[in-house]
Parts: C-alpha cells; sequence; structure tokens
C-alpha cells in the first residue's frame, strides 16, 4: 500500500474525497471533449486547414483541463514515489507515477509540436481510477479504527457519581479509583466497578462475545461499557474506562498491526512485480513501437505499468489480518501481535496453568485452627499487596508492608511490625527450611490430600500460620480443553500448586497434569516440547507465567492477568470465559486459509493480466479498472472475516 495514504485520518480522507470529485468532473470533461475532438477520424472528415487549427486548439484545452487533474492526484502519488525511493523500495506509487508522467508528457511533447497521438483522456481517467481505488482501500483500513469509535460510544455521556449519598453528573472520564457510582436502568456502566448495592442484569457482548444477560448482584464485576438492565445499581469504580478492558481493545484496534511471516512474504512479492512489471513493460512497448508505433508502444507500456501495480498484494494479507484482530476484539480477545496470531494456526499443544486460569475461588482463605490470629492479618497484608490472583480472596487491611518481593512462584516477602515475614506455598517454607508447628503440619499434609489451595503465613524462621481456600475448576473449563483437544491439541496443565492439588483438577479434566513447578520448571517443560518438534500455546495469568507466555510459540493471559503476564504475552483473553482459547485456534486457521486465497488470487491474476497487458490486448483503462477490481475482491474476502465468530464459523 502507499505510503502516501498509510496513516490517512477521517479529515485527511475527506480532503482525498473532495480532489477525487473535483478531478473526476475534470475527466469526464476531457473524456468528452477527446471523442468530440476525434469524431471526424470516425465519419471520415477531411483534414483541412481549418481542422487543423481546430485540433490544434482543442490539444491546448485538453492539456489545460488535465493539468489539474495532474496536480490534484498526480503529484500526491509522485510524493509516494519519492518517499519509496528513499527507503530503498520501488512499489505501486513509482508505477503509477512513471506510466501517466510517460502519458502525459508525451501528450505535451506532440501538443507542443502540433502531431502525434495524445493520451490525455487516458492519464486523467487512470489518475482518478488509481485514486478511487486508494479511498476505497483507505476506508478499509479506518474500519478498525470505526470499531474503536464505536467502543467508545459505549459509555454514557454522564456518570452519576455519589458524594456524601448525593448523585452529581460527571463525565465518566474524571471517574477514579474508589469512587461510588449509581448505574441506572437502561445505562452503560461508566468504568469498570464492582456491584455494591442491587440487582439486575447486564450485558457486556464486546468483552465477553456473549449477548444474554448475566445476573449482576453485589460482588460482580461489570466492565466499562457494559449495558445495565432493569435494575438500579451502586457500584464502586475499580479502575476508569480507559485503564480497563475497554481503553485496551480501543487502543489496539488504533495501534499498528505489526508484522509476520505472510505479509512479509506478501512485501516481497509486491517488490518483485514491480520488478518484472518494468522489464514486461519495456519489452512489450519495444516490440509494439517495432510492428505498430510509438503511440501503440506507448499504450501497452501503460497498460503493463498499471495492471501491474500491487496494489491487492499489498491488500491482501495485511487486511486480512486486520479484519480477523477487529472480529476477535469484540468477542473478548486481544491480539496484540500479528506474529502470534499466525501461529495459533500451527499449534498442536496447550499448556494450562492453574490458579486463576483453569479455577475459581469458592469464597475466602479461612485461617486453619492453630493460626495466630495477628499472623493472619499480616498474611493477609502481604498477600493483598502481591499482585497473585488469590489477593482477591483476602479482606484486605490498613497494613503496608515495606521491603515488598514477590518470589515469582513461590509467594511474597516484606517487612511488618518490624518482622520479617512471609506469606505462600508450604513447599517455599520447607525449601528455605522454616520450622512447622506439630498440629499446623497436621492440618497442612490433610488439606494437602484434599487438593485445597494452601498458603502459609511465616514470621522470621517459623511458620505461625496456615489458610486454605477451596477452589472449583471455571465452568467453561472443561468444555475448553474438550474443544481443544477436537482441535488436536494435546493439553496439559503446569503448576506451581501442590501436586495433590494440581493432580486433582488433572483427573476432573481427563489430562496430563504437572503441579509444584516453579517457573524455571516451567520453562524446562516448555523447552522439551519445543525439542520435540511441538508448537505450543501457553496459558497463563501470573507473574511466575510471564517468562514461558514469552518463550512459548504464543502466549495467552487470560481475565484478571497480572500486569506482566499481559506485558509478555501476544494475545490477552478479557472474558472469564476459556472458550475463548478454542475460538482463538479456529480464528487463526481460518485466517491462514483466507490470507493465502488472497496471496493465490492476486499472484494468479498478476501474472495472466501481465501477460495479456505485454502482448498488447489491454488498453490501459481495462488495465487499471482490472486492478481495482482485484482490489475489491481482496477486500471482499477479507471483510467476511469481521463476522467471524458470530454465528459459528464465518
Amino acid at each position: 500500500m502507499a505510503q502516501s495514504l498509510a496513516g490517512e485520518g477521517k479529515g485527511p480522507l475527506d480532503f482525498l474525497e473532495a480532489r477525487l470529485l473535483f478531478s473526476a468532473f475534470l475527466a469526464m470533461g476531457v473524456m468528452t471533449f477527446s471523442l468530440v475532438l476525434y469524431g471526424e477520424s470516425v465519419y471520415g472528415a477531411e483534414k483541412d486547414g481549418a481542422m487543423e487549427a481546430v485540433r490544434s486548439i482543442g490539444r491546448l484545452a485538453l492539456a489545460l483541463f488535465s493539468l489539474p487533474v495532474f496536480l490534484l492526484l498526480g503529484v500526491p502519488l509522485m510524493r509516494g514515489a519519492i518517499l519509496d525511493l528513499r527507503a530503498g523500495a520501488f512499489r505501486m506509487d513509482g508505477l503509477i507515477t512513471l506510466a501517466t508522467v510517460a502519458a502525459y508528457g508525451l501528450s505535451i511533447r506532440n501538443t507542443l509540436a502540433g502531431s502525434g497521438e495524445v493520451y490525455y483522456e487516458t492519464a486523467t481517467m487512470v489518475l482518478v481510477l488509481v485514486t478511487f481505488g486508494r479511498r476505497l482501500e483507505a476506508a478499509s483500513r479506518l474500519r478498525g479504527r470505526d470499531a474503536a469509535a464505536e467502543l467508545a460510544e459505549l459509555l454514557p455521556e454522564r456518570a452519576h457519581r455519589l458524594r456524601a449519598g448525593e448523585p452529581e453528573d460527571v463525565d465518566p472520564k474524571e471517574l477514579v479509583v474508589d469512587d461510588r457510582v449509581r448505574i441506572l436502568p437502561g445505562e452503560a456502566v461508566p468504568a469498570d466497578v464492582v456491584v455494591l448495592e442491587g440487582e439486575s442484569e447486564t450485558r457486556a457482548a464486546h468483552v465477553t462475545g456473549e449477548h444474554k444477560p448475566v445476573a449482576a448482584a453485589p460482588g460482580t464485576e461489570l466492565p466499562a461499557g457494559a449495558l445495565n438492565g432493569t435494575g438500579l445499581l451502586e457500584a464502586r469504580v475499580l479502575r476508569p474506562a480507559e485503564e480497563g478492558s475497554l481503553g485496551r481493545i480501543r487502543r489496539l484496534l488504533d495501534s499498528p498491526l505489526g508484522t509476520s511471516s505472510f505479509i512479509r512474504l506478501a512485501d516481497r512479492l509486491a517488490g518483485r512485480l514491480a520488478f518484472l512489471a518494468i522489464v514486461l513493460a519495456v519489452a512489450g512497448a519495444w516490440r509494439a513501437a517495432r510492428a505498430e508505433g510509438l503511440g501503440v508502444a506507448i499504450e501497452v507500456a501503460l497498460s503493463v505499468l498499471l495492471v501491474a501495480c500491487p496494489c491487492a498484494l499489498g491488500l491482501a494479507t495485511p487486511l486480512a489480518f486486520r479484519a480477523m484482530r477487529g472480529a476477535l476484539a469484540r468477542r473478548g480477545i486481544l491480539v496484540r501481535e500479528s506474529a502470534a496470531l499466525e501461529a495459533a494456526a500451527d499449534v498442536d499443544q496447550a499448556l494450562l496453568d492453574k490458579t486463576g486460569t483453569l479455577t475459581e475461588s469458592l469464597g475466602r482463605l479461612e485461617p486453619v485452627a492453630g493460626s495466630s490470629a495477628l499472623g493472619m492479618e499480616r498474611m493477609a497484608a502481604l498477600v493483598a499487596a502481591s499482585s497473585h490472583p488469590l489477593a482477591r480472596a483476602v479482606v484486605a487491611n490498613d497494613r503496608r508492608p515495606e521491603d515488598l518481593r514477590v518470589v515469582p512462584g513461590a509467594g511474597v516477602r516484606g517487612r511488618l511490625d518490624g518482622l520479617d515475614c512471609r506469606a505462600g506455598s508450604p513447599a517455599w517454607m520447607d525449601r528455605e527450611g522454616l520450622t512447622w508447628g506439630p498440629e499446623l503440619e497436621r492440618r497442612r499434609d490433610e488439606l494437602r490430600a484434599r487438593g485445597a489451595t494452601l498458603v502459609a503465613y511465616a514470621e522470621n524462621d517459623r511458620v505461625e500460620g496456615l489458610a486454605a481456600l477451596e477452589q472449583k475448576l471455571k465452568p467453561s473449563a472443561g468444555e475448553a480443553v474438550a474443544a481443544l483437544r477436537e482441535l488436536g491439541l494435546a493439553v496439559e496443565l503446569v503448576s506451581g500448586d501442590a501436586e495433590e492439588a494440581v493432580h486433582q483438577i488433572g483427573l476432573e479434566l481427563g489430562i496430563e497434569a504437572h503441579g509444584g513447578l516453579k517457573p524455571e520448571a516451567k520453562a524446562a517443560r516448555l523447552a522439551e516440547l519445543k525439542a520435540a518438534g511441538r508448537r505450543v500455546l501457553m496459558v497463563g495469568d501470573g507473574l511466575n507465567d510471564a517468562p514461558v507466555l514469552r518463550a512459548a510459540d504464543v502466549g495467552v493471559a487470560v481475565a484478571e492477568a497480572t500486569a506482566a503476564a499481559r506485558a509478555q504475552a501476544g494475545i490477552e483473553i478479557l472474558a472469564d470465559d476459556l472458550r475463548g482459547l478454542p475460538l482463538l485456534v479456529r480464528a487463526a486457521r481460518r485466517l491462514r486459509q483466507v490470507a493465502r486465497g488472497n496471496l493465490i488470487w492476486t499472484c494468479a491474476y498478476n501474472l495472466v493480466a501481465l501477460a495479456l497487458a505485454a502482448l498488447g490486448k489491454l488498453h490501459p483503462l481495462a488495465a487499471v479498472s482490472l486492478m481495482i477490481g482485484s482490489s475489491l475482491v481482496v477486500c471482499a474476502r477479507s471483510y467476511r472475516l469481521m463476522d467471524f465468530g458470530a454465528e459459528g464459523e464465518a
């Protein structure tokens, strides 16, 4: 795609339309006047002195009417061609510039000389048709931004913030964390919130992809943009809209597409096509000049250069990727890296984390008998200050640990009340050589056997408390694992939790399970699989998953993932629904099919069209029409991807 329109926004696009309409009006005049001017050749009019004078004046008039078209539409193409040449490339702008400058320049020469053919109508209509094609392409590129604008419209115009129990209407952008808001029936949620009072039903299809209403009650978290049903809700702001899922989707749709092997291949093919077109244009023009004269030679060269403009080739892959990325974003799947989406088509192995990924909490961490009450308060402060998913299972207090340090895959350590305090897995305490009291040790072993998630608390060198949290599989876990298997993926569970708890989850899902794995052990398992030739999809949410998410062929961070996990993952699933994983794999495979089809179509089209043009079988206007038609075919094939997942496969 040409550089001159690569970053067009709505304003430049409107200016492009104005230039195009004015130039089209002039070009139609040039075309009509040309038909009238050369009409005597059809009717056999005699060529006398008066007719030659009319012809000369008519040519000058055509030159003057064509000049604004050349300036308005041709100069921007020249600018793009110069930028390409400075970058060491010769692309579409260069081909069109070469063709139209040759046609217009030869026409000016013959006009001044008073003899020879002129091609004003061809040059102007070519510029109009090419710019019309650019208008279609620019609109295609802006569709993702239009989707981002649609997301912005999901927010209400005013939010009802409560101050001293009284509502005040403010701009949703003014809301900050811990503000209390009232959400009226039928209104959109102004920020990411947790419901405090009231019951209703809500829809958040822009995050979950699910259009059915979902019950909302105290404790339910709602994303910005969710639509409230018939109930009145009061809620506390967790995150302003721009920092939550809605803001992340908008920023993603506005971000550059990135690159992938398919996109790089299309760029290489476009460069080679430009070189081939120049060679064939010279060869075809040379053959035509010797057989039929200079006028026919110019038309042949013009046709070859125009039909070879790699417009469709430049659109073939990026447009398909952008369309699919938009479709997935509307279903709560954010694709940050196009290479990750491409790689997802080839994955044959899935590694899944446990806590926060496959399982959800049943309640809060409950102290085990024999634990110190004060110790449990300190443990809650440590866990709440960490970024682990279990932080949501503790009641936060006013204690603030000092020198806080998270130990990935183990726990968190800091100083409270002058004590060296730790909260984390019992296995970590054992590795550190800490002392257990007999009662706590007995209860630890009992709860481990039941598969409970345990958090131990230690002061200095002694374990002073133990808390347990019963967990269950997320409702979507079993369906997601079954769907991944149907797609041909082997599925494993890898977790740093106790082996007994991990093994129990593995039995429920019927998959291989590995527990007690530190981050380096997860990385070692990943390396082992990749060495065996497997292409691995890693799914996780915690700080300890971040290194493996980056090292995997495809890293996916799930809902409520830590910032570190999101930063290292190429893809993020916003909804707390693991069915997005098989949807992602299906989408990647469908995208690959469409991208390959686009490339095959454009390459086949160009080879056939180039051969016809080089043999003099295509008029320049027919050549540019074929070029635009090819782009429309690619656009139509890619647009179908924008509805992927709405009604099953697109």
